[in-house]
């Protein structure tokens, strides 16, 4: 072996620990981020909010070909004290499904997801690494997780067909953005429809969110207005998706189906805003 190969070689070993060592602090830092932001979800009883969603099928360029209906939903708690969200107004001016029926009636007709993946399970990655740090955040990537995407649970799957940046804020570790590409099939997943307001009974659709999906999610903090941290609330300000649509011919969404007027559709482009407010306070958090 020649000096130069040594040399390079003890190089290599020498930083080897390094390397290990930075992915079991991201591993390290994203258990955490997962106890934060599992803790969050007990702040939820205090706050309420509305989400705006806008949808539209654009082409290979990103130009609009057909835009659907706006729709507005809220928060609705239930007596276990855990939230849903259900419709209360469309853009069109479609008649709300069950607006004036009970708490637990309108939260099992929606049952709608947060986000189309369990942010949990994508925080509880093997597969990640530190990228970069600032005063305030850390940005940790995450691979996909070739051995869970054969998991049985879907959730699992789809969570581990996932490459994301992740960036946590460096006070809490709780995730501030998370953007990513569903780049495997685990997403990839059929369900059953139940349409609100006709009888159309219709076969097993494909999700929305599957391979090639892009998506930005991005929490904000929702101070308690007498300055108890305790009673703060982390919640999604704004979520968007890029999701491939080239051979659909309806989309569902919200207990309702739209048809595709026209051809040449590529992508449904998503997206999501959402204004809080904390329960009893005169005042509203805006977030565009």
């Amino acid at each position: 072996m020649t000096a130069q190969a040594a040399r390079a070689l003890l190089s290599l070993l020498m930083a080897l620990p390094a390397a290990a060592a930075v992915d079991s602090e991201a591993v390290a830092l994203l258990a955490k981020s997962v106890i934060a932001f599992e803790h969050n979800l007990e702040n939820e009883k205090h706050w309420n909010w509305t989400i705006s969603e806008t949808r539209e099928l654009v082409d290979k360029s990103g130009n609009t070909l057909q835009r659907f209906p706006a729709v507005q939903s809220e928060s609705i708690i239930m007596g276990t004290g855990r939230r849903c969200n259900a419709v209360t107004a469309w853009g069109d001016h479609h008649a709300v499904f069950l607006k004036d029926a009970p708490p637990e009636e309108r939260c099992q007709a929606y049952n709608a997801l947060g986000t189309p993946f369990q942010v949990a399970l994508l925080l509880k990655s093997a597969k990640a690494r530190i990228t970069g740090r600032t005063s305030g955040a850390i940005t940790i990537a995450v691979d996909p997780d070739k051995p869970r995407q054969k998991d049985p649970d879907y959730a699992i799957r789809c969570a581990a067909s996932i490459e994301a940046v992740i960036a946590l804020d460096s006070a809490t570790s709780f995730p501030l953005r998370i953007e990513g590409k569903v780049v495997d099939s685990g997403c990839d997943a059929n369900f059953m429809p139940v349409m609100h307001d006709t009888a159309i009974l219709r076969t097993p659709m494909a999700t929305n969110f599957h391979k090639g999906s892009t998506f930005r999610v991005v929490y904000e903090l929702q101070k308690d207005r007498f300055d108890n941290a305790a009673n703060g609330f982390w919640i999604t300000t704004e979520q968007h998706y890029d999701q491939p649509m080239s051979e659909f011919t309806v989309l569902y969404f919200w207990g309702r189906q739209f048809p595709i007027r026209v051809q040449g559709g590529r992508r449904l482009v998503k997206h999501v805003t959402t204004a809080a407010q904390e329960f009893g306070a005169g005042s509203q958090l805006t977030f565009k």
